[in-house]
């Protein structure tokens, strides 16, 4: 009589098993578990920058539009034509590897408020498209969600070739953890802005992850010095480097963020844009972007964690969970390191589930005497 019972038993603990690595799996759909998943994912990647950064060139630098260089500036942002066309034409002589411009161009003609803007802007575009690749950013219009107006001879001037959209992906939370190369549209996909760049540098480019580890933080100059800096230590700063010029306000224009890679800032929980298109940058252009665990490779660590169910004792199965738990986390971390995504909340769900299974178990014969 013994060996029917013992294979019933068997097979309703196989059952509970299987049960409850479902739950887990069902889990890891959720949005808490996202939500959980994305919270621990920040601070892998902040254990990785402090102490386990990944080496990188050092050939990005972020040229800022900051406070002091709007209050350096008489006209106002709209009629910075000369300024603008001057740093760059500036930031082009000092020979850059590529040059990237965050910021709006205009939609129309200023001749008609103060003669000449048009072409002091057109000489400095000039020049940057001169010097080698130079990707201006694409603005989208966040009512109609189409592209902004740009004038028609600096359209004529960049072309196609020259434009990339400058919106970055976020997740639920508005955090930017991901990036891509192609924004879809209607007839299939149009560059981003690090995605045009990175195709104009390298044959060899890969969107995913932000790499929140992969080198120094970057190097700054505000748009005001280089306007006002000697030719020979300009090119110093500049040459053979590739030059982002951007936003980098304090209030405006930020992104919430895992990692602050801004290397003129403190640690923050957000970044001036044109940062993360420069992180989106690097990571492209050194295939640097870790990818997501597959399905099967999910279904297979929630399945080893419901085996804690199986443990006898509620002591031991409890040790068991958490050592479990410690586990995962380390080669969670170790995994993100060389390139993939780990789902740990779940699995760690899937952990507590099993030993509360086991607890409610062990807890039903002592009721019943």
């Amino acid at each position: 009589m013994g060996e029917p019972d013992d294979s019933s038993a068997a097979a309703l603990r196989a059952f509970a098993v299987a049960a409850i690595a479902l739950g887990g799996f069902l889990f890891s759909l959720s949005p808490a578990a996202t939500y959980l998943d994305h919270a621990l994912l920040d601070w892998e990647w902040r254990l990785l920058r402090k102490f386990d950064p990944r080496p990188a060139p050092d050939d990005i630098l972020i040229v800022g539009i900051d406070p002091a260089t709007v209050n350096s500036i008489p006209e106002p942002p709209a009629l910075w034509h000369a300024s603008l066309g001057r740093a760059l034409t500036r930031i082009a002589a000092a020979k850059p590897r590529a040059i990237g411009l965050d910021f709006p161009l205009p939609e129309r003609s200023y001749d008609a408020i103060h003669a000449g803007l048009d072409n002091a802007l057109f000489a400095g575009l000039a020049a940057a498209a001169r010097n080698g690749p130079f990707v201006a950013v694409l603005s989208i219009d966040a009512r109609t969600r189409a592209a902004r107006r740009i004038h028609p001879p600096y359209l004529a001037l960049l072309g196609d070739s020259r434009l990339g959209i400058g919106l970055l992906a976020r997740d639920a939370d508005g955090v930017t953890r991901q990036f891509s190369l192609l924004v879809p549209t209607e007839d299939g996909g149009y560059p981003t802005l690090a995605g045009r760049l990175c195709r104009a540098l390298s044959k060899d480019c890969t969107d995913g992850f932000i790499n929140y580890a992969l080198g120094p933080p970057f190097r700054y100059l505000s748009l005001r010095k280089v306007l006002d800096m000697d030719s020979t230590t300009l090119e110093r700063a500049v040459r053979d480097r590739i030059v982002l010029v951007g936003e980098t306000q304090p209030f405006s224009d930020r992104i919430p963020v895992p990692v602050n890679l801004a290397g003129w800032e403190p640690a923050a929980p957000d970044s001036p844009a044109i940062v993360v298109h420069a992180a989106a940058l690097r990571t492209a252009l050194l295939a640097g972007a870790p990818s997501e665990a597959s399905r099967p490779m999910v279904v297979l660590l929630l399945s080893a964690a419901a085996l804690v169910f199986l443990v006898r004792g509620l002591g031991i199965a409890l040790a068991a969970a958490l050592l479990s738990a410690i586990v995962a986390f380390a080669a969670s971390l170790l995994a993100l390191r060389g390139g993939l995504v780990l789902p740990v909340a779940s699995i760690f769900f899937t952990l507590a589930l099993a030993w509360g299974a086991r607890a409610a178990g062990a807890l039903r014969p002592t009721r019943g005497r």
